[in-house]
């Protein structure tokens, strides 16, 4: 027989012994009425139950978190143990040119840009400060981009530019690395943006648990005021903004139960000035090992 079979024999032969040595005592009669014996029993049974004689140690299951605020404030404070990540991004609806502004009528666009098909995925080295991330607009006359940051540099590459990156000093990831007092940090943060939003009238709901990759979710439901979410959208775009004013918006949040890592979030808005879009982000692969490498020279346009 194998090592693993005559393994599981000595342990179960070392729980019966166990056992045996513990309900021992319940047979002498001068220790034990019937009435205790039997409480007794029950508290031996107990005892295996939990610790197995010192055999072996299980660690039970966390019990599940049923509060949404809870399970969004967790996922948020444990981005300080990320150190990367990949994501893919779906988009579908359509925008109006309109709230575009110069920039639609620059690109000789009008009436309604269809952006089904819209995508983007991506390698983010949080320790690194790097990134690689492809995108493809394929109702967008085609557009398709990559962006690569490493080393201190950026390295852009727009397929109605050219065939070449461009070369410029990289900027900042807007995640910041782990660090000691990360935790804390964004803890207070996290629970100061959390009482804003909740005195602004942001309402959680725990939809209940779901499959995002073949892992267990939580699944949260976000509701923001309409004009909590146009005030920001002032805020954000300023003048710009112009006349954009969000219609409906709903946000649901995915969770994984066993990490608490965020899984998935669905952004659907609504806007007769806009447009309507479904925005969808899938988060994977944490801390996972990613290669991001500079493109080569030859594929990078001169200055």
């Amino acid at each position: 027989m194998g090592r693993g079979y005559s393994r599981r024999l000595d342990v179960a032969a070392t729980n019966h012994q166990c056992f045996v040595a513990n309900t021992s005592l319940l047979e002498d009669p001068l220790l034990f009425s019937p009435r205790q014996s039997a409480l007794a029993f029950s508290g031996v049974l107990l005892a295996i139950a939990v610790v197995g004689c010192g055999g072996s140690s299980a660690t039970l299951p966390a019990p599940p978190l049923t509060n949404p605020n809870e399970i969004i404030t967790r996922s948020a404070t444990g981005l300080t143990a990320i150190q990367t990540l990949h994501f893919d991004v779906a988009v579908s609806g359509s925008v109006n040119t309109s709230a575009l502004g110069s920039a639609g009528s620059g690109l000789g666009l009008s009436g309604a840009i269809k952006l089904d098909g819209t995508t983007a995925s991506g390698d983010v080295d949080i320790q690194k400060q790097a990134l690689h991330v492809s995108a493809s607009m394929p109702r967008l006359l085609g557009l398709t981009a990559d962006i690569i940051q490493v080393d201190g540099y950026q390295y852009v590459k727009i397929s109605m530019v050219g065939p070449k990156y461009t070369k410029s000093p990289a900027t900042a990831l807007p995640i910041s690395t782990a660090a000691p007092s990360a935790s804390l940090d964004i803890s207070s943060t996290v629970a100061s943006l959390q009482s804003s939003l909740t005195a602004a009238g942001v309402t959680t709901t725990l939809v209940g648990r779901e499959q995002v990759g073949g892992r267990e979710s939580y699944h949260v439901s976000v509701g923001l005021p309409k004009d909590l979410i146009n005030q920001q959208l002032g805020a954000v775009g300023g003048g710009a903004a112009g006349d954009a004013k969000i219609d409906t918006l709903t946000v649901d949040y995915w969770v994984f139960v066993d990490s608490l890592n965020p899984a998935k979030m669905e952004v659907k808005a609504s806007s007769s000035t806009v447009g309507n879009l479904t925005v969808t982000l899938t988060l994977t692969q944490y801390n996972q090992p990613v290669t991001i490498r500079a493109p080569a020279d030859s594929e990078i346009q001169a200055s």
